[in-house]
């Protein structure tokens, strides 16, 4: 009778079991599978956009570089940038009076640290730059608050491919 029982329950014998080394070498099988389908990475072919945001300054010193702003005009700007790619969580192209935008969000750390910034420089200038080309040199009017920023003068083509590029899971 208890033989009959353990046949025709819902309880297997022991030996149908699988052993315990084939269960983790699947579940770490599928762990791997997902890992893999999960990552972000950006589009083949797409190079991730340096962008920064950084302060200009009046004289050489060893914490700043040049950059060109006008094919013909060099200014000097700090080597540690307020804000950089890796500062940025999400990006979008818009197109504003026939002018491409790259706006973008950043961090609560970065916004904290622009806003901080600049309500103690309000007067002096900061550099937007992106891949080695100064966009703008915007004079800090007043102390800047919120997380959200933009940066004018792209055609359609370089917009939308940094915008997709930042969205798409691309940090440095």
């Amino acid at each position: 009778m208890y033989e009959l029982f353990r046949t025709r329950s819902c309880v297997s014998p022991r030996m149908d079991r699988k052993p315990p080394f084939a269960i983790v070498h699947t579940l770490l099988s599928l762990m791997m599978c997902l890992c893999l389908a999960c990552a972000t990475r950006n589009e083949a072919g797409t190079p991730c956009p340096v962008i920064e945001m950084s302060v200009v300054t009046d004289t050489p010193t060893d914490s700043s570089k040049t950059v060109t702003l006008n094919d013909t005009t060099k200014i000097l700007m700090s080597r540690t940038p307020l804000v950089a790619t890796s500062d940025i969580t999400g990006a979008t192209a818009s197109q504003a009076d026939g002018e491409w935008t790259l706006n973008f969000t950043v961090t609560d750390d970065a916004a904290k640290r622009v806003h901080d910034f600049t309500q103690q420089h309000v007067g002096r200038t900061l550099a937007l730059v992106v891949d080695g080309k100064v966009y703008g040199t915007p004079r800090i009017a007043s102390a800047i608050i919120g997380n959200k920023y933009r940066i004018e003068g792209f055609n359609r083509a370089d917009a939308e491919r940094m915008a997709t590029a930042i969205s798409t899971g691309c940090r440095r």
